[in-house]
């Protein structure tokens, strides 16, 4: 039986899906990850195969590597380089029992301060890790930067829950299509909520549209008051797969995403995308005039005119669209990351 030890930060619900297949192809899984609040809270489910560690627990290296040594892992997965223990770990890990450790990046290129970390790679990342499993095409020219062999670059880290967002009946909207047009995410100013809601209220006709705004964070209260504009607190992802089915399109004005996973559930869920050029996940899961826009983030009239160009369009428009975006969801599942994985024993 294969161990893997997993280092994570904060566990979602996709990160799961990958755990599961995991399990069902014969690996015993150990995770630590964070238990801080947080304002999405998430309580993983108990699973057969799976054992849980909290962080906070493990104060210094002697404790947490006290637990590497018990476990005896053939692989270790961490969730990138944020944590200085869990980096310090990895370090000895690589030294001591020489075994592949892998490590998680959704990070683009931008140069800038990146540079400290291409100069010190050396040193610290190429130490620390023996593989980059990389979210996709935007983040290999950093690994790369980073001087991680072709061969040392895996591609395609985070998935959706394909099976849950697949059970939406997409044909479903063919009998009377929902003019809902939403977005999941933190209200926070990153998000470009504030330029969404400019150019919604900018349209003179939303041909019967409505705008749907899930989640919650620091700018609440500062959405409210707008037409045709509906808020709804976060909800667990049950919850959202229904609200996803009785959606017309989704839209997501980030000024700038590293990866937003919540493209492919959309896409999964067989939504026409709107989106911002900056979101890392848009290379794999938006192609402009076959599922969905693309627009500049905080320019008004950018998103003005990608919304207008979407509504105009005609119901065979949307539906073929929204099957688009399901065929491209495909592209990665819990299935393809968890075989990635495996392929460094």
């Amino acid at each position: 039986m294969i161990t893997i030890l997993i280092l994570y930060t904060e566990l979602m619900p996709y990160n799961i899906a990958v755990i599961k297949v995991l399990v069902e192809k014969g690996c015993r899984v150990h995770i630590v990850s964070q238990d801080r609040e947080r304002e999405t809270p998430y309580v993983p489910p108990l699973l057969d195969g799976v054992t849980y560690y909290k962080r906070s627990t493990f104060q210094d290296r002697n404790h947490l590597y006290g637990l590497v040594e018990a476990l005896r892992p053939d692989l270790v997965w961490t969730a990138g380089w944020i944590d200085p223990l869990y980096n310090e770990i990895c370090g000895m890990i690589r030294r001591q029992l020489r075994i592949p450790v892998v490590a998680g990046s959704d990070t683009q290129w931008r140069g800038g301060k990146q540079w400290l970390n291409v100069l010190t790679s050396p040193f610290r990342q190429r130490c620390w890790f023996s593989h980059l499993f990389v979210a996709g095409e935007w983040q290999v020219e950093y690994a790369r930067k980073l001087g991680f062999r072709q061969d040392r670059i895996l591609m395609h880290n985070l998935s959706a829950d394909i099976d849950l967002f697949s059970r939406i009946d997409i044909d479903c909207r063919e009998k009377d299509y929902p003019k809902r047009l939403l977005y999941v995410g933190r209200f926070s100013p990153e998000k470009g909520l504030r330029y969404l809601l400019r150019a919604w209220n900018a349209i003179p006709d939303r041909k019967g549209w409505r705008l749907t705004l899930v989640g919650n964070g620091s700018e609440k209260e500062r959405l409210s008051g707008y037409p045709d504009v509906e808020i709804l607190d976060f909800m667990e992802q049950k919850d959202l797969q229904k609200v996803m089915e009785n959606s017309g399109a989704f839209i997501l004005p980030s000024i700038f995403e590293q990866w937003a996973l919540v493209l492919h559930e959309a896409a999964c869920a067989g939504l026409p995308i709107l989106a911002s050029n900056r979101c890392g996940a848009i290379a794999s899961f938006v192609e402009e005039g076959k599922n969905g826009y693309l627009f500049i983030p905080a320019n008004i009239c950018s998103i003005r005119h990608s919304i207008e160009k979407f509504i105009a369009c005609t119901e065979s428009d949307w539906l073929l669209m929204g099957k688009n975006s399901r065929q491209l969801s495909l592209l990665i599942t819990p299935e393809r990351v968890a075989e990635t994985l495996l392929t460094v024993l």
